[in-house]
């Protein structure tokens, strides 16, 4: 086919022949495809973005728009379609690390943030007397039952229930004071 043939082709492209346009897709798939793959590197994105440009000049109509030579308006439209995927990759990309980079900060604030809370939490339990320390750390911090931690210390359950009451309290009300 010559360009006299793709002058029939949207001409009849333009009267609404699908069969006209099925022979210019088998026409220019190919060439278009290289074009794409040049600029992209990528085989795969390169039928994607051929694909694409031949389903939207079927349902926008953009034959419509061709006034010239049906070769050249093919690929002009196949680089623009392609740099736009291009530049709009790297854009994702710059908001990609942008977000990363945030959520990076944020994590290393909260790192700081629960070491300092750590710290703190820390000094304010070695300010317990040595039996609410004790109850406190067998019941909150090795998970024992309040039986097995009055067992251990040597004492009743009321007692160790005493004892992490009034260790609560202190540590409520210190810990309110350092922040």
């Amino acid at each position: 086919m010559n360009n006299n043939d793709d002058g029939l082709l949207l001409h009849q492209l333009k009267e609404g022949d699908i069969k006209a346009y099925e022979q210019l897709f088998k026409k220019y798939y190919k060439s278009l495809n290289v074009d794409a793959y040049y600029l992209l590197k990528d085989e795969t994105e390169a039928e994607d973005q051929v694909q694409s440009l031949f389903i939207e000049i079927w349902d926008k109509q953009l034959y419509l728009n061709i006034t010239y030579s049906v070769k050249s308006y093919l690929h002009t439209a196949i680089r623009n379609k392609c740099l736009s995927f291009i530049e709009k990759g790297k854009n994702e990309h710059k908001r990609f690390h942008a977000y990363a980079n945030t959520l990076e900060d944020k994590i290393n604030e909260n790192i700081v943030e629960n070491k300092e809370t750590a710290q703190q939490i820390d000094l304010l339990l070695n300010e317990l007397p040595n039996q609410r320390l004790r109850a406190f750390s067998l019941v909150y911090l090795e998970d024992k039952k309040y039986k097995e931690a009055a067992e251990e210390m040597g004492i009743t359950i009321n007692s160790v229930k005493t004892h992490l009451k009034l260790a609560l309290k202190i540590l409520q009300k210190k810990f309110a004071g350092y922040k």
